[in-house]
């Protein structure tokens, strides 16, 4: 590690320290105008959840574990890293959702020199990333309070993004704006020239299909992967032929330069690219949304 990454942990680990002692059980339950939240210690992890208010059954959005937080434990978040392969040194990041802002604090530690920009539209979720997730923006780490669609709408003229990653879940999955070819289009905007975006969907959703068949169409290269929690994570650009045989092969080229420090070769292994989806379906656009 760098001198700044070896001062970064430390810094991380002071910040959840009180953490390791917690009791296990809910530690924090509030809901806000956008989710019902609910921070759970189950055995040596840290569990930010979304609960359904009709179902009651609780989501979980990020896993934490206090003694080694620069490990992602979450399948779905390691598949997301895995656009590293394509865009191995991002000087610029724009996430759009927080949870508990676990891609943000190893991205931010890996890429020292990149630019972080998170956009969170639940300012309880931003607390919580803060408060129990040891989240902390700086001058590289930004979040903004917004809705992320308006966020990419209103960016800086100029503002371009090597990797744009969209995460942004409630408890009922992503919110249909957020899925549109129109919004993707948005987002292609945003790209510099050989960027991606990877967006995170689960194979559950009623809109699965639809949102598979938008985010395909909306892109001249696109590539998909599974894990077995039933989540499905894509990648496209219109600039990067993401050929998926090649992950593998990139990830573990990568691992042996030494370029990221993460387990790349291991996380590509974990992965299926097996994730079909009904093609004859319709493509989501912005005049079929209700308002």
């Amino acid at each position: 590690m760098s001198p700044w990454q070896e001062h970064n942990l430390a810094a991380i680990t002071r910040r959840l320290a009180p953490l390791r002692r917690s009791p296990q059980g809910v530690l924090f339950e509030r809901r806000s105008a956008y989710n019902h939240v609910v921070i759970r210690r189950k055995h040596n992890q840290l569990l930010l959840c979304y609960r359904h208010q009709q179902s009651r059954v609780e989501e979980v959005q990020s896993r934490l574990d206090p003694r080694s937080p620069l490990d992602l434990l979450s399948p779905y978040t390691q598949a997301m890293v895995l656009a590293l392969v394509w865009c191995a040194q991002p000087r610029r990041i724009l996430l759009i959702g927080l949870g508990g802002g676990r891609l943000q604090m190893v991205l931010h530690h890996v890429f020292e020199n990149a630019q972080l920009d998170s956009v969170e539209l639940d300012p309880l979720v931003v607390d919580i990333a803060t408060r129990f997730f040891g989240f902390f923006p700086d001058e590289r780490q930004r979040a903004v309070i917004a809705d992320g669609r308006s966020y990419v709408r209103a960016r800086a003229a100029g503002t371009t993004y090597d990797l744009i990653m969209l995460d942004a879940y409630r408890a009922e999955g992503v919110t249909p704006h957020l899925l549109t070819y129109d919004f993707y289009a948005e987002c292609r905007a945003c790209l510099g020239p050989h960027g991606l975006v990877v967006s995170n969907l689960h194979s559950s959703t009623p809109v699965y299909d639809t949102a598979r068949r938008t985010f395909a169409a909306a892109f001249r290269y696109t590539t998909a992967c599974s894990v077995p929690s039933g989540n499905v994570v894509v990648m496209g650009s219109d600039a990067v032929s993401l050929d998926p045989r090649l992950i593998r092969k990139r990830a573990a080229l990568a691992e042996r330069s030494g370029t990221s420090g993460l387990p790349l070769a291991a996380w590509a292994k974990n992965v299926s690219f097996r994730a079909p989806y009904r093609r004859e379906t319709s493509i989501l656009q912005d005049s079929g949304l209700s308002t």
